[in-house]
């Protein structure tokens, strides 16, 4: 009894799409379209019978389509985004997470945003630790809209789950080697089965790749970026008793970074309208540098930069206990994580320029502890429900020490900061679902949450004015010590704030036919208040809770004897206490801070097609239109009061578009040959909120795409894999920024073309 209550959980979980990973494609044996089987409501179901927009990503596609990083799921679902602005693509960097509109731009690490996401339904809430590598997955499901009532952190812009590969009692595994250019070198591998008859499974994974950069530094004579990413999970699944399970996983990441592309282009200022300097030429030190790239740079454009270098390391731990009583079943999530980083940058320009020169140190440390407990009745009743609480708390701090020299000059300046934030959140929680008759039934949902923040900051500026030596030391690994004395004197200070919110959702739905489902949705989401994470103006900057009402209706459809799927969604979001990032410039004052707030609106429609054409030819495809405004954006940069009410949202194309097809050839006895490429195009978008005029801060429209070819042995038991990564080599920019106070923009892109070839071995 205590094995096929073990191998059900995890057959569930894999549910009816097995057929379509063990071979890459998405057709079963029968030639119809698989149907996956998700867990976003907090049950095994199938993703066309759950009355919400939903996105899923079966393992061995992300696996075949050399989907490589979190942010890299873009690709594969509708209006998401997850550009990282550290030019290292997709590897380091917080990604900034875009989901109808819905996302942040802010450069705070000590903000969540308003998208949650979660690992084996265990949230990352420091969105420093969001990009990861994917590796061993089963699925990963994207939430489109408010998850405010089921999900463990309450949020306004959706979630997404990224769910391992779980152990079972049946030996199998594999093995992944890959080479590419730039240096690319990847190694993956899995094995997993039974440990002790009828009573313990596991299963263990590691990934390790390394990859050498595409841009010349012009100073150190390498190239960059550069990155070495090693990850290990580990896996139990154990039979305690005939009605107690418990799944134990542990997660660990070694990441070292360095020499990342840097790109900045002077710019002037004429009756306050900043503009890029002809030929980019940078004013510092008393003359003008002109950077090998101009005022165009790309992302292969030979660069000068500090030598930087960075290392992170998080370890996980979670503990699932199922607890089957009777006919309802108790479970218990418990997840422990804990990080750490490290970043130095060295002052190295190119020889005989007079450029500023910056050296910096800086440390994050963080520890998150999340429990969650759950009862759930059978779902095979006309009533079935679920009860549970959530409690999360994240202590996170960070350390940062910079000197700025200015050349041509004798003023040094020396400055540092830190700040310790404590943030916690708790719920209860609970979901109601009454079938009328089999083809009506109404979902209701609540949650009301508690939650609580603490933040001290510091911050220290000393300026020596007299050329003194005794500032500060500079060695090797950046900045040794300090001396000297402080000019400002340092500042502590220390805020502490607290919210409560109810959030709900209802979802009548109604089946026309066995193939249609029509469902309408009413739901809200919460997203806590923060500060900003540094003092401004002798303050800590509060922001208010965010708030979001999303009207929706969605119809899920099959035709052609399931050889074709069509979802259908328009939506409303009525968002108040929109939590935004100022980056703003008025005479004499340029800011970047968490000091935004505004009401806001998007109108939305969204169409997923999933088809099998031909026997051997599959095509899915989707489309995204959104129109976006900010309302009552009112804002103050020093003395000066802004309106900003009208703009768009940033980083939100009005237009998303998706296609992702595969044709298998057949080769007889020997195999089979499979032809994929997977295509993206997003309208134009703009990088900032308050700024719309600035062709600078701006990305225009785009189309983006992906090829592969693989071989398959007869029995799949071997694939060989070629790809080609940014087809057609775009460029883009993914970091846009006004001008700083170095009277230079900072720019950031997408990596440019890769490819490389993979070898599976499958056992």
């Amino acid at each position: 009894m205590a094995v096929s209550r073990a191998c059900l959980a995890g057959s569930l979980m894999v549910g009816s799409a097995w057929a379509a990973e063990s071979t890459g494609d998405a057709e079963s044996q029968d030639g119809t379209l698989e149907t996956v089987v998700v867990t976003a409501s907090k049950r095994a179901e199938k993703i066309k019978d759950v009355p919400i927009p939903i996105t899923a990503i079966t393992g061995e596609a992300i696996r075949d389509k050399n989907i490589t990083t979190s942010s890299d799921i873009e690709r594969l679902a509708p209006n998401l985004s997850g550009q990282s602005s550290g030019n290292t693509g997709g590897r380091s960097g917080k990604p900034r997470w875009f989901l109808r509109g819905i996302g942040t731009n802010d450069p705070n690490a000590n903000q969540e945003g308003p998208l949650a996401i979660y690992v084996d339904e265990v949230v990352v809430g420091l969105q420093g630790d969001q990009n990861f590598p994917l590796f061993d997955l089963e699925r990963v499901e994207v939430l489109r809209g408010p998850q405010g009532t089921l999900w463990g952190k309450n949020n306004t812009g959706g979630a997404i789950h990224f769910i391992s590969r779980k152990p079972t009692f049946e030996s199998d595994g594999y093995t992944k080697l890959g080479v590419g250019n730039y240096g690319s070198r990847l190694t993956e591998a899995a094995v997993g089965g039974e440990l002790v008859p009828e009573k313990l499974a596991g299963r263990a994974a590691i990934y390790y790749e390394k990859g050498e950069g595409w841009a010349d530094n012009i100073v150190t004579d390498t190239t960059g970026p550069r990155f070495e990413d090693f990850n290990g999970r580990f896996q139990l699944l154990g039979n305690l008793t005939d009605n107690l399970d418990a799944l134990l996983i542990l997660n660990l990441r070694k990441l070292n970074t360095g020499n990342t592309p840097n790109y900045i282009v002077g710019a002037t200022s004429v009756n306050n309208v900043t503009t890029p300097n002809p030929g980019g030429g940078i004013n510092q030190g008393g003359s003008t540098f002109f950077p090998p790239y101009g005022d165009d740079p790309d992302n292969k454009s030979d660069f000068f930069s500090t030598l930087a270098n960075g290392s992170n390391n998080w370890y996980g731990t979670t503990l699932k206990l199922n607890w089957y009583l009777g006919e309802n079943t108790l479970t218990s999530i418990t997840g422990v994580n804990t990080g750490d980083g490290d970043t130095w940058l060295n002052p190295l320009i190119p020889a005989g320029s007079t450029l500023d020169k910056t050296a910096s140190r800086g440390s994050t440390s963080s520890d998150q502890y999340t429990q969650e407990i759950r009862l759930s009745s059978p779902t095979d009743q006309a009533l079935s429900w679920i009860l549970g609480g959530y409690y999360y708390n994240l202590q996170a701090d960070a350390e940062s020490a910079q000197l700025r020299f200015q050349s041509g000059t004798t003023r040094e300046q020396f400055s540092t900061s830190s700040w310790d934030q404590d943030a916690k959140s708790w719920a209860l929680f609970g979901n109601l679902k009454y079938r009328f008759t089999e083809r009506a039934a109404l979902t209701l949902g609540l949650r009301q949450t508690w939650e609580s923040k603490e933040i001290t900051e510091t911050t220290l500026t000393a300026t020596d004015t007299a050329g003194n030596p005794n500032v500060v030391i500079i060695g090797p690994g950046g900045i040794d010590s300090v001396g000297g004395s402080g000019v400002v004197a340092p500042l502590r200070l220390s805020k502490d704030a607290d919210w409560t919110r109810t959030t709900w959702d209802i979802t009548p739905e109604y089946r026309f036919t066995d193939d249609i489902l029509g469902y309408i949705r009413i739901a809200t989401g919460f997203r806590s208040g923060g500060f900003n994470q540094s003092i401004v103006r002798d303050e800590i900057i509060e922001t208010d809770p965010e708030t979001l009402t999303d009207y929706e209706i969605g119809l899920k459809t099959s035709w052609l004897d399931g050889r074709l799927n069509a979802n259908f969604s328009a939506f409303y979001y009525d968002i108040k206490n929109l939590q935004l990032n100022i980056q703003q410039q008025v005479p004499g004052t340029t800011i970047t801070s968490t000091a935004g707030a505004s009401d806001g609106n998007v109108k939305g429609v969204e169409l997923e097609v999933e088809a099998l054409p031909l026997e051997n030819w599959r095509l899915a495809a989707s489309l995204g239109l959104l129109k976006t405004e900010y309302t009552d954006f009112v804002f103050t940069v020093g003395p000066t009061t802004l309106d900003a009410s009208g703009n768009e949202f940033y980083r939100t194309p009005e237009t998303s578009f998706r296609l992702d097809t595969d044709y298998r050839v057949h080769l007889g006895d020997v195999g089979h040959l499979l032809f994929g490429t997977d295509w993206s195009y997003r309208s134009h978008i703009f990088h900032n909120a308050t700024v719309q005029d600035d062709p600078v801060q701006e990305t225009p429209s785009y189309w983006n795409g992906n090829a592969r070819i693989s071989y398959f042995t007869p029995d799949n038991s071997l694939q060989v894999t070629g790809f080609v990564k940014n087809v057609t080599d775009q460029s883009n920019k993914v970091l846009s920024q006004i001008v700083n106070q170095r009277g230079v923009y900072p720019t950031g892109f997408v990596a440019p073309r890769t490819y490389g070839l993979q070898l599976t071995y499958n056992f």
